[in-house]
């Protein structure tokens, strides 16, 4: 015989999955803000990513990453260097290559609109009571214990977790 579920936990867990909902949609609310403002193309903003997640790479990298012809990504740079987001030099060991690079303009044009402020920035967390504070920090705590301990599952070679096979 299993025991009843406590109502109280049941009725916590619910109010808290409303309100990550509702801090979820919140959120996304003034992530897309910048992003409505952006005069940027999605293929723009993904070669963007790729450059300040690479680095500097050749022409032909971003259009094989990218998938898409030579003259596209040719055109998608253009755009970005004269936008003063992106620069172009020749690759000091192949004259013929062209290697690519994010400027500062570039990379501060992908951060305000992907490294937008969540809603515990630190002008919102100073507007909270300390009991609040200490609330969230264990709630959050709490939080990314199971979340760690479901990534070293994951990780872990199949049939070692007491119970598989």
């Amino acid at each position: 015989m299993t025991p009843s579920p406590d109502p109280h936990r049941a009725r916590l867990e619910h109010e808290l999955v409303e309100a990550q909902s509702t801090l979820q949609e919140l959120v996304l609310a003034r992530r897309l803000e910048p992003l409505m403002r952006t005069h940027l193309t999605a293929q723009q903003m993904r070669a963007l990513g790729i450059l300040l997640i690479d680095g500097e790479r050749s022409t032909t990298h971003l259009g094989e990453v990218l998938g898409v012809s030579p003259a596209t990504i040719s055109g998608i740079v253009d755009r970005l260097e004269t936008a003063g987001m992106a620069s172009r030099r020749p690759d000091p060991e192949d004259g013929r290559v062209r290697l690519v690079a994010a400027t500062e303009r570039g990379a501060e044009a992908v951060r305000s609109i992907v490294a937008n402020d969540g809603p515990a920035g630190p002008e919102t967390l100073a507007r909270l009571t300390i009991a609040e504070l200490e609330g969230l920090q264990a709630g959050l705590a709490g939080l990314l214990r199971v979340v760690r301990e479901d990534d070293a599952h994951e990780h872990e070679a199949p049939g070692s977790r007491p119970g598989e096979a």
